[in-house]
């Protein structure tokens, strides 16, 4: 199929489908989709070559990653997290789908390191608001569309794909209270970054509503199990123990069902966990871990399609994009019947 062939179809020009597919020039609404719905139609795919030349654009994204969990040992450009794979899974579904390159950049990448790749748009991912892309002198600067808003204010405005975690935390925390726990302690990683912000405000304000103990243990980032282990141990050494343990991510929950059963306690009977971020890897301890699932691939793609409806200038995409959250049961905080199961997400 040739773009003459998607012009007759749509009954347009052929001027007027090299500027919807290009996505230059002022099309109506109405006759940028039927234009749309023709190229889908006859299954029409560009020549990315001729549309570099003529867009001046290479037609390549960038994704990079903050390194605020433990890397891989395998490859330390992708955190060892099922969340930050996801989140890659979707951004490269859509970059097919609108026929862009994902470039993954590791966490230490400048503009200037990728200049030469002369990239299109950038998603940051859990982004703090320190980093060079928010600082550099290089111009013209790419579209940038983050996941997470940086905790550091920033002059230009940017468009962040989120989730509402301090609700989601205060969501899970009234589940711990449905199931009887009355002293809940939080463990999480340093609040620099928005989710890790977000989830200690809302325990936080729960607690503060029930005019109960306030007990955070915040550790450094790229934690190990063993870390999370000790995070507890100093919980459970204390004078007054908690009787469940909220983290800010799997891994932490992992540590702490390891820690609880080195010391032989019963979970969720003595000690209830879980986690601010679901992944398969809580689903196959014992007893399960109860989990908040966020949705990464659809943040994924979220935040690869507002990056692309910038660069082409197809509208302009909504500030914040709110990605649902969804609390999955599990065994490890279920101490009451459930008159209704979670559905799994």
């Amino acid at each position: 199929m040739t773009i003459q062939d998607v012009a007759n179809h749509a009954g347009v020009s052929i001027t007027t489908v090299s500027h919807v597919l290009s996505g230059r020039g002022r099309v109506a609404t109405e006759t940028r989709e039927r234009v749309l719905t023709s190229a889908r139609t006859l299954r029409y795919r560009a020549n990315i070559h001729a549309q570099q030349l003529m867009t001046r654009r290479s037609r390549t994204l960038a994704v990079q990653i903050a390194n605020s969990v433990e890397a891989s040992g395998s490859c330390s450009l992708v955190p060892n997290s099922e969340y930050f794979l996801e989140v890659l899974n979707g951004a490269a579904e859509i970059a097919n789908e609108r026929s862009y390159a994902l470039l993954l950049a590791s966490p230490t990448s400048t503009p200037a390191t990728l200049a030469g790749f002369a990239v299109d748009g950038v998603i940051l991912v859990d982004p703090t608001g320190e980093e060079a892309w928010f600082s550099s002198p290089v111009k013209p600067k790419p579209p940038i569309v983050t996941t997470g808003r940086p905790i550091v204010k920033q002059r230009r405005p940017l468009v962040t794909v989120d989730n509402d975690l301090e609700a989601a935390a205060m969501q899970m925390l009234d589940h711990l209270w449905e199931q009887g726990y009355r002293d809940p302690a939080f463990i999480t990683t340093e609040t620099t970054r928005s989710y890790t912000w977000d989830l200690t405000q809302g325990y936080r304000r729960w607690v503060a509503e029930r005019r109960l103990r306030e007990r955070v243990i915040e550790i450094a980032e790229q934690p190990t199990l063993d870390d999370a282990g000790q995070a507890l141990a100093s919980l459970l050494d204390s004078p007054r123990p908690p009787d469940s343990v909220f983290t800010s991510a799997e891994n932490l929950a992992l540590g702490a069902l390891h820690e609880a059963r080195w010391r032989e306690i019963s979970v969720p009977g003595q000690l209830g966990i879980c986690s601010a971020v679901d992944s398969g890897s809580l689903q196959l301890t014992s007893p399960a871990i109860t989990g908040m699932y966020v949705h990464p691939r659809a943040v994924g793609r979220n935040a690869a399609s507002a990056l692309i409806d910038l660069i082409e200038e197809v509208g302009q995409p909504p500030r914040t994009i709110a990605i649902p959250v969804d609390l999955n049961v599990r065994a490890s905080t279920v101490r009451k019947a459930q008159g209704t199961p979670s559905t799994e997400k």
